[in-house]
């Protein structure tokens, strides 16, 4: 059986997602790398891929998540829309920075993440499957 770690990232915040664009959704706006493996009224579950090197196109994520990657390292570059590269304080750069780097990485919770990109630039796949919470 594969080992896991467990890293909790703080409070979610409350930020309301009605003012935010449906368009860029992360579905909608970067659907290369996020497909739906489910959905009903409460949950969203995501599967994420993110090749080595690549860049997502602008997204946001609007409901609080819980993160399992199965693939993932650093660095990893946080982007705002305007190209300005944010610090590496946010919720999975900060669990990548803590991981052993052994079995998943569970990244919980996952605030509500405002409209952004990621640039993969570690050189390997980032997998994972994001279960979106709709409340």
């Amino acid at each position: 059986m594969e080992e896991k770690m467990v890293i909790t990232t703080g409070t979610i915040n409350q930020i309301d997602p009605a003012q935010w664009d449906p368009a860029l959704d992360a579905v909608a706006a970067a659907p290369a790398n996020h497909k739906v493996l489910f959905e009903n009224d409460n949950l969203r579950v995501l599967e994420v891929t993110l090749l080595a090197d690549e860049e997502e196109p602008i997204h946001h994520h609007r409901w609080p998540s819980i993160f399992v990657f199965d693939s993932v390292g650093g660095p990893i570059h946080d982007i705002c829309p305007d190209g300005t590269v944010l610090p590496d304080n946010r919720d999975v750069i900060r669990a990548i920075e803590a991981w052993d780097g052994k079995g998943c990485l569970v990244v919980h919770p996952m605030a509500p993440q405002p409209a952004g990109r990621i640039l993969n630039k570690s050189g390997k796949l980032i997998h994972g499957i994001r279960i979106e919470m709709k409340c």
